[in-house]
């Protein structure tokens, strides 16, 4: 992820040096996912999520156990089972497996659910509010500090907006205002915090 993130900053240093010839502080840097936890009612977003997500996780890692507790038997006892014991204890490994993926499926479902109502609408009030500020202060781009990392070398404090774009976030929501939709740019889905609960039936599956 680190050489994307370079290989990402690399294709945009051209366009920094044309725009900064322009003269203007043309480009800008906010920590996305900093300024989406610490918006109203992001936390506790993040909380709910990840709360549901362990919980799912540990379910999904329950049934796994157990359907492995039964191929296990199945191979260690093979010849010492009947013809009948066998035949049902394959069946009963198929059920295993098929309702931890079942679970899998639900819970992730419900966590994408879980998402686009939590979340996205946090992600949505942070992103037109940094769309409000480029269009006012004349930003051609805003960095986003979270997903490059150790990208970034330098970064001046009056080129970090995180502190506004919260600020924002919070006065916006107390007036009960909503931004304009954007014009003349692009913002791009950032769409971070993705939790893919099909990966413990991946990982627990190699461990096999």
């Amino acid at each position: 992820m680190k050489i994307t993130a370079l290989l990402g900053i690399a294709t945009l240093v051209p366009g920094f040096f044309l725009m900064q010839a322009s003269g203007g502080n043309t480009v800008a840097v906010i920590d996305f996912e900093r300024a989406v936890s610490e918006a109203p009612g992001g936390k506790d977003a993040i909380n709910k999520l990840n709360t549901f997500s362990n919980e799912q996780m540990t379910a999904i890692t329950k049934k796994q156990q157990e359907a492995q507790a039964l191929a296990d038997r199945l191979r260690t006892q093979d010849r010492l089972l009947s013809e009948a014991t066998r035949t049902q204890l394959n069946k009963d490994l198929q059920a295993a497996e098929t309702s931890a993926q079942t679970t899998a499926d639900e819970a992730q479902k419900k966590l994408t659910q879980m998402r686009q109502e939590l979340l996205v609408p946090i992600e949505q009030k942070t992103t037109m509010a940094v769309s409000a500020y480029a269009a006012e202060h004349g930003v051609k781009i805003v960095l986003d500090s979270s997903a490059l990392q150790n990208g970034l070398v330098y970064v001046h404090d009056t080129a970090d907006i995180t502190t506004e774009i919260m600020r924002r976030i919070a006065s916006d929501l107390e007036n009960h205002r909503e931004h304009a939709s954007i014009q003349g740019g692009t913002l791009l889905n950032r769409n971070w915090l993705n939790l893919d609960l099909h990966q413990v039936l991946a990982t627990n599956s190699l461990r096999r």
